[in-house]
């Protein structure tokens, strides 16, 4: 009857060794990257919508600059831009 105790003390302490792979909550994936806490995955994502709306807004002003536009429209068409690089960059995997 006291082997019972002791082996259920023994089975609990030795939950935190247990190897990382037996975990599967452990990673997070996102645009092909492994991440090991939802932090960082959440960081990456907030990366990609930042770079999504710097790509969007200099594409798109540049085009309507080259295009033609005066400085107004240029602008204009960057912003615009910037909201649709904004919005590809954040629809991603989520985390």
């Amino acid at each position: 009857m006291r082997a019972i105790p002791l082996i259920l003390i023994a089975a609990i302490t030795s939950l935190p060794a247990m190897p990382a792979a037996a975990r599967h909550h452990d990673r997070y994936n996102y645009n092909g990257h492994s991440y090991s806490s939802y932090q960082q995955c959440v960081d990456a994502k907030r990366r990609a919508q930042k770079r999504g709306t710097i790509a969007g807004a200099a594409t798109a002003g540049a085009g309507a600059a080259l295009l033609g536009g005066n400085l107004g429209e240029s602008l204009l068409v960057a912003g615009g831009g910037a909201l649709v690089g904004s919005a590809i960059g954040k629809n991603s995997k989520h985390c």
